[in-house]
């Protein structure tokens, strides 16, 4: 996954580069979603206000996947909680190289007319400086023309899809259907809230989401929901923590705190 991330920073600087009107001053596309929330908000103010609420973050996300996968210190899921995550990865990985395929074949004007002299430097005269570039100098949170389809929407999409496989609380109904239900909720108000702010047009979003959920889908072999843990009997010893686990423990919330970085684009 980590080589992946490194790989897309690369090609999130060549689509900008390749843009052909980068100098130039070009429109926004016309988005109908932003058009008809601007509509409703005149006559419901309170859409405005949800639309536009800090209400999560990739950080609340990450949070929210993360609990799930530790959940099984306490007996909240009856499931590994490496098994999780390694779907999860899985699915960053797939999900984001169809990511890659798409911006990279069709170069959408950034929703922020400018973008890339703010962002970037000169396009270098030679092909080697110009790839170099992507894997040295340039750093930071998103590019300009890395649109179809949004990455961060496609990791805040994997922490709903994870509860809705995954957990099944004790308290039935009121526990594991009403935070999966909160997860799908802040999804949209986020994905909202970033076609308002012009990060993203409606349908890098709404393709974020179907493309994510397609990737979960198709690797449920990594780790069916069916493969549940054995109950631990009543007075059994704790499991021995052994020293590579905390290494992998440590290298997952290293790859966690990339995943942050890669969010904030």
């Amino acid at each position: 996954m980590l080589a992946e991330l490194i790989f897309e920073n690369g090609m999130v600087w060549l689509v900008s580069a390749s843009d052909q009107q980068k100098y130039e001053t070009v429109p926004a596309l016309q988005d109908n979603v932003e058009l008809g929330v601007n509509i409703v908000s005149r006559h419901v103010p309170l859409l405005h206000w949800f639309v536009y609420l800090k209400a999560a973050t990739a950080l609340h996300f990450l949070i929210a996947l993360l609990a799930l996968a530790f959940s099984v210190l306490w007996d909240q899921v009856p499931y590994s909680g490496f098994g999780i995550m390694t779907r999860v990865v899985a699915t960053i990985a797939a999900s984001r190289l169809i990511r890659i395929a798409c911006f990279m074949s069709t170069v959408l004007p950034n929703p922020r007319p400018g973008c890339y002299a703010r962002r970037f430097p000169p396009v270098p005269a030679s092909v080697w400086e110009t790839v170099k570039l992507g894997y040295t100098t340039i750093r930071g949170f998103g590019g300009c023309n890395d649109l179809i389809f949004s990455g961060h929407g496609a990791f805040w999409t994997l922490a709903p899809l994870a509860h809705q496989s995954y957990y099944h609380s004790k308290g039935g109904w009121s526990g594991s259907r009403t935070s999966t239900a909160l997860l799908w909720l802040m999804l949209i108000q986020s994905s909202l809230r970033d076609v308002m702010e012009h990060h993203h047009y409606s349908v890098d979003m709404v393709l974020a989401v179907v493309v994510t959920w397609a990737c979960w889908t198709w690797l449920e072999w990594v780790y069916p929901p069916s493969q549940r843990l054995q109950k631990r009997l009543p007075g059994s010893p704790p499991d021995k923590m052994e020293p590579w686990v905390l290494g992998v423990i440590a290298f997952g919330l290293f790859a966690a705190a990339v995943i942050i970085i890669g969010g904030r684009a």
